[in-house]
């Protein structure tokens, strides 16, 4: 029998998003605008491994969409390292481990200029005329 262990990875940072081939591509949309959009995060990271990919590279461009085409895209590609552990029938035999590649894909989307009407954008304005009291 053969199983496979979950690949090592860094601490998860709220703006972190995770993409797997069973995951609802409508909630990690609604996700990722929330985070750019509404929490007025600066930046988002998809990150995705294998069959996965493609998902993620297809949740990117609808994220594009739905923030206006306001947002830049930065791809970059790893092969990670993982383990699987081999499980024998035979409960004389020892564990055994096969180590594999596989490929990942990390997508960075920054949001330009903050989406008209929301409360990140009044902030921006706000920044660029200044908050400060006239003397």
């Amino acid at each position: 029998t053969l199983r496979k262990r979950a690949p090592l990875r860094p601490q998860t940072l709220p703006t972190d998003i995770y993409v797997t081939t069973s995951s609802s591509y409508k909630g990690q949309l609604a996700r990722a605008k929330k985070l750019l959009v509404e929490d007025g995060q600066p930046f988002i990271v998809l990150h995705a491994m294998g069959a996965a990919i493609e998902r993620a590279i297809g949740l990117a461009m609808g994220i594009n969409t739905a923030c206006s085409g306001q947002v830049r895209c930065h791809t970059e590609t790893a092969t990670v390292d993982l383990v699987d552990d081999i499980i024998p029938v035979d409960t004389e035999k020892d564990f055994d481990t096969n180590r594999r590649q596989n490929s990942a894909v990390h997508i960075r989307i920054e949001m330009l200029q903050p989406m008209p009407g929301t409360r990140r954008e009044q902030d921006y304005h706000a920044s660029l005329h200044g908050n400060r009291k006239r003397r």
